[in-house]
């Protein structure tokens, strides 16, 4: 990826952001109570009273999903290399 489409991907998300967060919001949560209803052993779980407010129960999941995963995700982030870090290991490995 060339640091232009980098740059323009960045700018493109910043412009997408609270869209993005909302579809993500969504997403996790429907896929929790698909996983609910799916799972026999759960399906004694109410949801009827929570799905009544449908925003208030999406923030919810998606808070304690984030809770729960942020520090595996920022793992993750820390042993991505970008480009330029690659590039200045290369270099030191061949002084």
């Amino acid at each position: 990826m060339t640091k232009n489409q980098e740059k323009k991907i960045k700018s493109l998300i910043d412009k997408y952001n609270e869209i993005l967060l909302i579809s993500m919001r969504l997403a996790v949560a429907e896929d929790f109570v698909n996983l609910i209803v799916l799972n026999r052993e759960d399906s004694s779980f109410e949801l009827s009273n929570l799905l009544q407010d449908k925003e208030q129960f999406n923030t919810f999941v998606l808070k304690e999903f984030l809770k729960k995963n942020s520090s595996s995700v920022v793992e993750e982030l820390k042993n991505m290399d970008e480009p330029f870090v690659a590039a200045k290991r290369k270099r030191l490995s061949n002084i």
